[in-house]
């Protein structure tokens, strides 16, 4: 049974959260995002700001309602995070206060399943826009069983930078309590191979996401200005294990501003893991 399509429109409550710089530090720790000075450094002009990805934070408490809401009626045992796409619109400083509010804007027929995707618009005290975020969950069954024609992939160009980035064995516990994803394919090895079907616990994908975004932000936004990132999106295509090495790497697409980048992540046997990334950088 197909998730309800009569949910799409829905919006739902606010949630309302407060910045603590403890937070978003300790966010940058979890995804290896160790030494950029405007995360740190409480002395440089302006005060230290959260990192870009630090909006699945603040807006993610706004997920909860709508992955569980009875009348969508998601099976969260069959279902996995396939996209994200964030643009960011101002720096998030200690102290602010921001709502974020989810709505559900499409149910899409995949044939093997469907695709839920809803936004969560999150905005400061004042009323100004922080973030949009869009969220695509996909689950498995439900679909019409009718393969449809797939879109074009990008091809990957010069590349432009790359980096390598280890993920540490213990990467998706610590990842769980700075972001509060503590799903369990995340944190319990055993429930991850009985009910997931899975080899083991694995990295939250946003968490491979935001070293996507420590990537671009160190290689491609001047001064590494975290600022300068207006937008990041991709597909989540394979997951990524504890110890896994990757590689991100990205290639120019479009010039002016912004500026505009594509990017991949693999791991070190070449599975492509994070595919269809684009960057925008002012």
């Amino acid at each position: 049974m197909g998730m309800n399509r009569g949910v799409i429109g829905k919006v739902h409550p606010e949630v309302v959260y407060e910045v603590n710089p403890k937070d978003f530090t300790f966010y940058a720790l979890a995804t290896n995002d160790y030494d950029n000075p405007y995360y740190w450094e409480e002395s440089r002009p302006g005060g230290i700001i959260a990192p870009p990805m630090f909006a699945v934070v603040y807006g993610g408490l706004a997920v909860p309602s709508v992955i569980l809401d009875k009348e969508l009626g998601m099976n969260l045992f069959l279902m996995v995070h396939g996209e994200q796409d964030i643009k960011f619109y101002k720096p998030v400083k200690a102290g602010m206060k921001i709502t974020s509010q989810a709505k559900v804007i499409d149910i899409i027929d995949k044939g093997s399943g469907e695709l839920c995707q809803f936004t969560v618009t999150s905005k400061d005290q004042n009323g100004e826009l922080v973030s949009e975020s869009t969220y695509g969950f996909f689950v498995r069954g439900g679909g019409s069983g009718k393969k449809g024609e797939k879109e074009p992939e990008p091809v990957p160009g010069k590349t432009i930078f790359e980096v390598k980035k280890k993920v540490m064995s213990h990467q998706s516990y610590i990842y769980a309590w700075a972001s509060g994803d503590h799903n369990f394919i995340h944190v319990n090895p055993e429930a991850a191979v009985k009910m997931a079907k899975l080899p083991g616990i694995i990295l939250q994908g946003l968490c491979t996401m935001a070293m996507c975004q420590n990537a671009i932000v160190d290689n491609l936004c001047e001064g590494r200005n975290p600022e300068k990132l207006k937008r990041l999106a991709v597909r989540f295509s394979k997951p990524v294990l504890p110890n896994d090495e990757l590689t991100i790497y990205g290639w120019e697409t479009e010039g002016g501003s912004p500026r505009k980048i594509g990017f991949e992540a693999k791991k070190q046997d070449g599975t492509v893991v994070i595919k269809n990334g684009i960057a925008e950088i002012a």
